[in-house]
């Protein structure tokens, strides 16, 4: 197995069995299982990975993979995401603003991007904010459509 596959595997198997909080704490574990990695090259793994940090129901924060499993879509991901996460929504000329807990916006905003609707031009999230851009209001009315019928 080459040394790439290898970190990846380890890291998915931390994050898997552990609350892993930060890139601090999952370098720690990782160094424990014999991998001396930089922090940047940690982050490309992450990044590669799928993996974002979420704010977990008790305030903890913890990294987990987006793309869990060969049989999650990516569509079912981002409906995951807005049921867990999204507390408030409205649109805004040709922007739609999502209001999510904290610390969950960048993971839902990653989800956004990745189903690639067409309607959506990109996003920008901060904590517990997202700004989804479109072209047109009309654009903006079908994002908060698909988005109503995941959300309720």
């Amino acid at each position: 197995m080459g040394k790439k596959k290898l970190r990846h595997q380890r890291i998915r198997n931390l994050i898997q069995s552990q609350v892993i909080s930060s890139q601090h704490v999952l370098l720690r574990e990782l160094t424990k299982e014999g991998l001396k990695i930089s922090q940047a090259t940690l982050s490309r793994d992450l990044n590669e990975l799928g993996v974002v940090k979420i704010r977990t129901k008790n305030g903890q924060y913890r990294y987990v993979e987006t793309k869990e499993s060969e049989s999650l879509t990516v569509q079912t991901w981002l409906e995951k995401e807005l049921l867990a996460f999204l507390n408030e929504y409205v649109t805004v000329g040709n922007l739609v603003v999502l209001k999510t807990s904290s610390g969950n916006a960048s993971g839902v905003a990653k989800s956004l991007d990745e189903v690639h609707w067409p309607e959506v031009v990109g996003t920008v999230a901060g904590d517990d904010t997202i700004l989804v851009i479109t072209r047109t209001k009309k654009d903006a009315a079908n994002v908060m459509k698909k988005i109503k019928l995941i959300a309720g």
